[in-house]
């Protein structure tokens, strides 16, 4: 046996039932549309720049290569003179994985109060950052999480920078 709708047809109901069902029938597929949408255009979360950059590790080692190339570079050795490489690799590295919102805890001096008697020109600056992008690379990090890195760390120029 059928069932029967309690009303007849469409025309049975009064015109305040109509435009309420009408309401509600455009409420659920403004709600789907929207919910379709979201679903589509959402993006998976970032995971934090020094995991981008491949950990704890990954930055240790690129500090570690980047000083070793720049410490021996003819062009930029004298800044490093008379300087305890094993301390200022792991300092280093200390800041890199901060400024990467890591779990590292950088314990040294400000950048203008590390950098303030060694007379780093610009030349030296850039050379240094030319060689940490060639290690960033070698290392295999994504382009958007080295260019990241590079950013936030392009400020400390006016710190270190003396000339």
């Amino acid at each position: 046996m059928p069932l029967k709708s309690p009303f007849a047809s469409w025309r049975d109901l009064s015109p305040a039932q109509r435009r309420h069902i009408q309401l509600a029938a455009g409420g659920v597929t403004l709600s789907w549309a929207l919910a379709a949408l979201m679903a589509c255009s959402s993006t998976p979360p970032r995971a934090p720049l020094y995991q981008q950059l491949g950990g704890v590790a990954k930055i240790d080692a690129v500090a570690d290569r980047t000083l070793e190339r720049v410490s021996t570079d003819p062009r930029t050795m004298r800044s490093f003179d008379g300087i305890k490489m094993p301390y200022l690799k792991k300092s280093v590295a200390a800041y890199l994985c901060k400024v990467a919102d890591g779990p590292c805890v950088y314990e040294g001096e400000t950048m203008a109060n590390s950098h303030a008697k060694s007379n780093i020109s610009g030349a030296e600056f850039d050379i240094m950052v030319s060689v940490m992008r060639e290690e960033l690379d070698r290392a295999g990090v994504p382009e958007g999480a080295k260019n990241e890195l590079l950013r936030r760390l392009a400020p400390t120029r006016r710190d270190i920078v003396k000339y």
